[in-house]
């Protein structure tokens, strides 16, 4: 009684947080979002029976939007949920619980999944590919009409999983990164142009923000300076994206329309207080710190005693954990990608 209970909660919680009371079909007036990537996107497809390895789903995640755990690595919204609010939709239902909440289908869907990757990334997590797998099965069901398809856009993030999962196998990664990278595009063309030959008209792609200015990489000197070690992979893989998008719209024959979002830029643009950008008190010092670099925000020891902080004002950090940004990093952050996207819509 008590399982059936919680089960009956977590569904609720996650049904009113995505605002979906109201009636509604798959009719072309609405606008349609389709997510797919990582957890810069995941709005709750991260399983809970991963336990406390799904952090996302435990304090003090999600502790000021909505005041507890949603499946969202941050303490609030992430950038999916600020993209479907730029298109006054509502955030699309996590593909893991699109059974509970029929009324919201007509906004779209959420494939994204945490730690996930264009290729595996060994978390057991649906790759790209899978993800837009799961689009189509969802078509070839019936959910969403072509017609639909047609005058939907798609959300495609990004953010590196690949690379931390290529340097655990590779023991010498810089050495090879380079064909790496080449076999990572090469995939990632094919992932984009299946997205065209399903008939979406629009679809944004996120570049790679700054990874080496992550709390993970600033901490050893003590949040003050980016690491330049691993800034070399960013700007390779961003140069890589430029060239793949480029090469998407000279040989497009569809109908289809590609965008880069530079998270990059709009990241850095924060991080190193550029004139005209929202100013945040902490750009580096993450909110929720862990009690070392053996720990992540979320951990707790044998007896349940907590090995992270959290500070008091999520709204003055830029980043939340060791590699996500706040709900206020990605409110600012979207602030400087959304002419950017006003345009492309």
């Amino acid at each position: 009684m008590a399982k059936a209970a919680k089960a009956f909660f977590f569904v609720i919680s996650l049904f009113f947080l995505l605002k979906g009371i109201e009636s509604g079909y798959d009719d072309n007036t609405s606008k349609k979002l389709f997510v797919f990537g990582d957890s810069y996107a995941d709005t709750g497809n991260l399983g809970r029976v991963l336990g406390r390895n799904a952090r996302s789903w435990f304090e003090p995640y999600g502790m000021t939007f909505p005041k507890k755990p949603t499946g969202r690595y941050s303490d609030g919204r992430v950038l999916s949920d600020y993209v479907a609010s730029f298109m006054q939709s509502k955030s699309p239902i996590p593909y893991k619980i699109r059974r509970y909440g029929p009324t919201l289908l007509p906004y779209g869907m959420n494939f994204a999944v945490s730690g996930s990757g264009i290729f595996d990334t060994g978390n057991f997590q649906s790759n790209l590919s899978t993800q837009i797998d799961h689009l189509q099965s969802q078509i070839d069901a019936g959910v969403y009409s072509n017609a639909s398809i047609r005058s939907s856009t798609a959300l495609v993030v990004v953010s590196g999983n690949d690379y931390g999962h290529f340097g655990e196998q590779d023991p010498n990664s810089w050495l090879h990164i380079h064909e790496f990278i080449r076999k990572l595009f090469a995939q990632f063309k094919v992932d984009l142009l299946r997205l065209q030959e399903i008939g979406v008209p629009k679809v944004m792609v996120t570049n790679l923000h700054p990874i080496e200015c992550t709390p993970m990489q600033t901490r050893p000197s003590n949040y003050t300076l980016c690491s330049q070690n691993i800034s070399r992979i960013a700007y390779e893989h961003n140069h890589a994206m430029n060239k793949l998008v480029l090469d998407l719209r000279r040989s497009n024959n569809s109908n289809t329309d590609f965008l880069i979002l530079n998270v990059n830029k709009a990241f850095l643009s924060i991080l190193h207080q550029v004139r005209g950008s929202t100013k945040m008190k902490y750009p580096l010092l993450p909110c929720c710190e862990s009690s070392s670099e053996k720990t992540l925000c979320g951990s707790l020891d044998d007896k349940g005693q907590k090995l992270y902080s959290v500070c008091q004002q999520p709204e003055e950090h830029f980043y939340w954990d060791s590699l996500h940004p706040t709900q206020a990093g990605w409110a600012a952050a979207f602030e400087y990608l959304k002419p950017t996207i006003k345009r492309f819509l």
